[in-house]
């Protein structure tokens, strides 16, 4: 039997796939792709929440893995998650008025990083959660620059016109370098006009990463 041809469903969806069908991932990770963002955002993984002082101000990274909705004594709908990491869970109380601000975001499998107040005792901990944030939008905000690595002798000529097709289609604040590696000598790091300045996202990045010819470094400044 034939079967129909249907299109190859991005890394996010597959991942949301897995975790309905399974109730884990298999072929990564949400938090995949944000070890930058955690390592300058967050002050410990979810299995250090424990050794942190009582009462003190924590930034966890992590995604939804439950949701409970509950109704305060005056109605409001506040809730209670399972927020999990690469090492381990914690339960993360969020209140009405932060709850009406960003529960679209507790419904998905989007990496988030929530700052909040840990609550530590013998033999648990929660935390009291203040802010919530995706770490997507942490990256956009602070990603300056895209480099691009070119080899010296490469014919270029056609890659640097779909890139510049592909730059125009995401414009931002995002300044692109290049790094031009020698055969002799130190790379050289030549920066482009800011009129090519581009919105770093992942659409932009997959894009670019299937030109030939170069690869691609985020960095975060």
């Amino acid at each position: 039997m034939d079967l129909p041809e249907v299109d190859e469903w991005d890394e996010r969806d597959m991942l949301r796939r897995e975790k309905e069908a399974l109730g884990f991932y298999i072929s990564g990770h949400p938090l995949a792709g944000f070890q930058d963002e955690i390592n300058l955002f967050a002050t410990c993984a979810l299995q250090d929440l424990p050794g942190q002082k009582d009462k003190s101000a924590v930034h966890v990274a992590g995604v939804v893995a439950e949701l409970k909705i509950k109704r305060t004594k005056r109605g409001d709908k506040m809730a209670t998650v399972k927020f999990e990491d690469l090492t381990g869970s914690v339960e993360v109380i969020i209140f009405p008025d932060l709850f009406n601000a960003v529960s679209p975001l507790l419904t998905g499998d989007e990496a988030l990083l929530v700052t909040g107040t840990a609550e530590v005792g013998e033999s648990s901990a929660k935390i009291l959660a203040k802010e919530i944030v995706t770490l997507t939008s942490l990256k956009m905000k602070h990603v300056k620059s895209v480099q691009l690595t070119l080899k010296s002798g490469e014919d270029t000529g056609n890659m640097l016109q779909d890139l510049k097709d592909i730059v125009f289609r995401y414009p931002g604040d995002c300044r692109i370098m290049f790094k031009v590696e020698q055969t002799i000598g130190e790379p050289l790091n030549i920066a482009a006009h800011s009129r090519f300045n581009v919105l770093p996202c992942e659409a932009f990045l997959k894009e670019v990463d299937a030109l030939p010819g170069n690869s691609v470094c985020r960095l975060i400044t």
